[in-house]
C-alpha cells in the first residue's frame, strides 16, 4: 500500500510522464485500429470474387442456377469479357430465357461503360463491358431474372450478383472482341469437345470393366478346378465366391452397356452441334439479340 501512495503521488508531481501514459495510450490504440482496419480490408478484398464454375442461384422460385465460366481484362483495350452459363432447366415453365435475362454493371469507381450481352447459345452469354479504365478496382455484374412471374404474391424479380476484383480479372485474361457468329461458333466448339472428353472417360470405362471381368472369369475358373479336392465347408464357400464373381461380372456388362449408350447419345450430339455450328457461320441459323447498353455505374 505504501509503494502504491509514493508511486501515485510521484506521478501527480512529475508532469511529462503523465504526457508520456497519455500518447502511449493513444498510440497503442491507434495502431490497434489501423491493424484491425488493414485485416477487415483483406478479409473483405479476398472474399469479394466470385468463384469461377460455381452455380449461383436466383434469389426467387425459379430454381436454374448460373455459373462464371470465364472473365478476363485488358488494361490497355479497356475492355472486360465475361461468360456465364446457365444450368439446363427442369421446369419448361420457369425456363429462363435470353429475352427475360438482363444484366446490370457497376463499379466500385463510378464509370461510364458500354455493355453488350450475345448470347451466344440457349445457356450461354457472353458479356462484354468496354471503355472500363484500369482504376475500377471491382466490378459487380448483376443478372436479373425478368421472366414474367405467375405466383401473384410475388414482388420482386430473381437476381444474382458476380463480383469481380481488378486484379482477378487481370490474371490471365483473353479479351479478343468478336463477332456474335465467332463467339457462338467458338462456344459450340467447346460444347463438341466436352462431348468427345465424355466419350473417352466411356471408352475407359469400358476397357476397365472388360479388364475386370476377364481376371473375375479366372478366378472362377480356377474356383472350378478346385472344387473336386475340398471338403463340404471349403467347397460350400467356393460356390459362394463363385455366385459373387459372377454378380461383379453381370454389374460390369451394365456398366459397359451404358457406357456405350452414353457414347452413342455423345456421338449424336456432336453431330447436332457441328451441324449447327455450320448453319451459324452460313447465317441461316438465327442467334439472339445482341443487346448493349451505356450508363455511369456505381457499386
Amino acid at each position: 500500500m505504501k509503494r502504491l501512495k509514493r508511486g501515485w503521488q510521484f506521478y501527480r508531481e512529475h508532469g511529462w510522464l503523465r504526457r508520456g501514459l497519455v500518447v502511449g495510450v493513444y498510440l497503442v490504440l491507434s495502431g490497434g485500429l489501423l491493424i484491425n482496419y488493414g485485416w477487415l480490408h483483406r478479409t473483405s478484398n479476398a472474399h469479394d470474387d466470385t468463384p469461377l464454375n460455381s452455380y449461383q442461384t436466383f434469389n426467387d422460385s425459379n430454381s436454374q442456377g448460373i455459373k462464371l465460366v470465364s472473365r478476363g481484362y485488358s488494361a490497355p483495350q479497356k475492355r472486360l469479357i465475361a461468360t456465364f452459363k446457365l444450368q439446363a432447366a427442369t421446369d419448361p415453365t420457369t425456363e429462363v430465357l435470353a429475352s427475360y435475362l438482363k444484366f446490370k454493371v457497376a463499379t466500385v469507381v463510378p464509370q461510364k461503360v458500354e455493355t453488350t450481352v450475345i448470347p451466344v447459345t440457349e445457356n450461354k452469354y457472353v458479356v462484354l463491358v468496354d471503355g472500363l479504365k484500369p482504376d475500377f478496382q471491382a466490378i459487380r455484374l448483376r443478372l436479373i431474372n425478368q421472366t414474367p412471374q405467375t405466383d401473384t404474391t410475388a414482388n420482386q424479380h430473381g437476381k444474382v450478383d458476380f463480383i469481380m476484383t481488378q486484379g482477378a480479372a487481370s490474371r490471365g485474361s483473353r479479351v479478343t472482341k468478336l463477332t456474335p457468329q465467332a463467339y457462338a461458333g467458338q462456344a459450340i466448339k467447346e460444347e463438341i469437345q466436352q462431348r468427345q472428353k465424355r466419350i473417352t472417360k466411356q471408352q475407359t470405362t469400358i476397357k476397365n470393366a472388360q479388364d475386370a471381368m476377364a481376371v473375375d472369369q479366372a478366378k472362377i475358373k480356377t474356383k472350378q478346378a478346385n472344387l473336386k479336392y475340398e471338403v463340404a465347408s471349403q467347397r460350400t464357400k467356393s460356390e459362394d465366391d463363385i455366385e459373387t464373381l459372377r454378380g461383379d461380372i453381370e454389374q460390369n456388362q451394365q456398366a459397359i452397356q451404358h457406357a456405350k449408350q452414353a457414347i452413342t447419345t455423345a456421338k449424336k450430339e456432336q453431330a447436332l452441334l457441328a451441324k449447327k455450328q455450320a448453319a451459324i457461320k452460313a447465317g441461316t441459323f438465327k442467334l439472339a439479340k445482341v443487346t448493349k447498353s451505356s450508363q455511369i455505374t456505381q457499386k
